[in-house]
């Protein structure tokens, strides 16, 4: 500050000493400037994917993205909420298809463990098929999201506008004042108007930013994997909320990451969810999609949770090959669906994606500091890249 307060008073006065000073002064402060250390919080926002830390999971090639937005039509927008020094919160909506309020496609669902809620989950296992955006927020916020997406119908269609919204919650009351009600319908509403094909915003954004998994910070992660043509040429994206998992039980592609790493001194907590949307373009039906959405159990056992009494998992999967209208006149569709021998490779993309969704929520997050002054520290990445190194030999 004192050089650069020097630089504008010489910046007044003429003469060639007075200009040479000057300029030797400001590319001293130039030089000062680029080779100055970021600091700790500087240094620490400088996160990277699974991928970039060279963790492969699988064999399956991912998407162009590596997110579920890699399946054609699927949208993801987020609201993300940091205010004052306890509201860490906010909306995560995906949108299945652009017409997803007058189409209606095949979905399925799966409780893991169900110590939390989802809406709308029993009409999707009844009638086989999803007519809503899956929205993602916390625990004592799934009335206003609710809220938020019906007001939203009935803006959008006003006279056709019978939809049972499906919201999913995690806890976030460690870092955000949950009690608050911070997140309005509105939110809801600005996060689906903003929904987009784009790579994922991953870590402490939307529905996610006041996470926590395995003792780190986590939130929102994303992946995908596209099959080889010989066994279909699908592709398989996966969205989850990660809030859950003790620190000893965190395990990254089979290396037991969480012992290894320095034990985690912070006060025990609650078990926290994971919600898991599954999205793929293979012509599935409702029957086959509860089988996928199984399998992404397969995928976030993987990581080390064994789904406590205290949790809530919940899977939403749906296929984007089929839409479906209402009604017609004929009362009968027609639609595709994959033979049975096809599955396997489509569930361990599935598992595959999964798995590397929840490591990238953790490895995308950043140190956070919430209510009450407590801090939710980043999995140190450093580190990180030497266990898995060490047990890569």
């Amino acid at each position: 500050m004192t050089t650069f307060l020097t630089i504008v008073k010489l910046s007044k006065l003429r003469g060639t000493v007075c200009s040479k000073l000057l300029a030797f002064l400001s590319l001293y402060g130039l030089l000062i400037l680029l080779t100055y250390p970021l600091s700790a919080q500087e240094a620490e926002t400088q996160r990277v994917r699974a991928r970039e830390l060279g963790i492969k999971i699988g064999i399956y090639p991912s998407g162009k993205h590596n997110a579920i937005t890699d399946v054609p039509g699927v949208k993801v927008g987020h609201i993300t909420l940091i205010e004052g020094d306890s509201v860490r919160t906010g909306v995560t909506a995906i949108l299945p298809h652009d017409d997803i309020w007058k189409s209606r496609l095949f979905g399925a669902a799966h409780t893991i463990h169900g110590n939390g809620e989802s809406t709308g989950i029993a009409r999707i296992n009844q009638a086989g098929w999803i007519e809503s955006p899956i929205l993602l927020t916390n625990t004592l916020s799934v009335g206003a999201v609710h809220d938020g997406v019906v007001r939203y119908i009935i803006k959008r269609y006003p006279d056709d506008n019978i939809v049972l919204p499906i919201v999913a919650e995690c806890y976030d009351g460690g870092l955000n004042d949950i009690s608050g009600l911070h997140v309005k319908p509105e939110h809801a509403i600005e996060a689906i108007e903003k929904a987009s094909s784009a790579p994922v915003a991953e870590g402490c954004v939307g529905g996610g930013t006041g996470m926590r998994s395995y003792g780190f910070k986590a939130g929102i992660g994303s992946a995908s994997r596209v099959l080889p043509q010989n066994k279909g040429g699908w592709k398989v994206g996966v969205l989850v909320n990660a809030n859950g998992g003790r620190r000893h039980q965190l395990r990254i592609d089979g290396v037991p990451v969480g012992r290894v790493l320095e034990v985690d001194h912070s006060k025990p907590g609650r078990d926290g969810s994971f919600i898991i949307v599954l999205a793929t373009d293979a012509p599935l039906t409702h029957r086959q999609l509860k089988q996928l959405a199984i399998r992404a159990t397969h995928g976030l056992a993987r990581t080390g949770t064994p789904s406590t009494d205290s949790s809530g998992e919940f899977v939403i999967a749906f296929s984007t090959a089929n839409v479906f209208p209402r009604n017609t006149e004929s009362g009968t569709f027609q639609i595709n669906m994959v033979v049975n021998s096809r599955l396997s490779a489509i569930f361990e993309a599935a598992i595959e994606a999964t798995e590397e969704a929840v490591v990238n929520s953790m490895t995308m997050a950043t140190t956070m500091t919430g209510r009450n002054g407590r801090t939710m520290h980043a999995i140190p990445l450093d580190q990180l890249k030497k266990v898995m190194a060490q047990y890569s030999r």
